[in-house]
């Protein structure tokens, strides 16, 4: 029998390929200017298990991609140097990151260019906490991230 890699042969008795259930250590940058709804999106993605980093500006968020690498940033449109800028400049800087964009000011126009500038999905405010979990779950599960990061240490607001 031929294997791939030479060296030890660990096989497993059983048919599993019993993948041991690896700790998730998926990050999720959250980047709102208002407090009270960085925290709520930030205790709810907690709660379901994720490591959440929380920024208040488009420039914290561009900071914070120089130290962490997250599996996938969620975003307010209108906040300081925010806007759809912000959302290209985050494809440029890490274009497989899934980013979802969220607005209290939006319209159809407001999705369609959230969709042109690279956002991964869209919401508008009030947000459905279940509904964005759910895009939040669907988006990593496509994406495949299940990376490690290497901390959060971007809580700055």
């Amino acid at each position: 029998m031929s294997q791939s890699g030479a060296g030890e042969a660990n096989v497993l008795s059983g048919d599993g390929d019993s993948k041991k259930p690896k700790e998730k250590e998926v990050s999720i940058l959250v980047a709102d200017d208002d407090p009270a709804m960085r925290s709520l999106v930030s205790d709810e993605l907690k709660d379901a298990g994720y490591r959440v980093v929380q920024v208040s500006d488009g420039l914290e968020v561009m900071h914070c991609l120089q130290d962490v690498s997250p599996d996938l940033i969620i975003t307010d449109l209108r906040m300081p140097h925010g806007g759809m800028d912000v959302v290209a400049r985050i494809k440029e800087v890490v274009p497989k990151t899934p980013v979802i964009l969220m607005t209290a000011f939006g319209d159809k126009e407001t999705e369609s260019l959230a969709y042109k500038w690279g956002a991964s999905a869209y919401f508008n405010k009030p947000v459905r906490m279940a509904d964005l979990k759910e895009a939040v779950k669907n988006l990593l599960d496509n994406d495949g991230h299940t990376k490690s990061s290497d901390g959060g240490r971007c809580n700055h607001g």
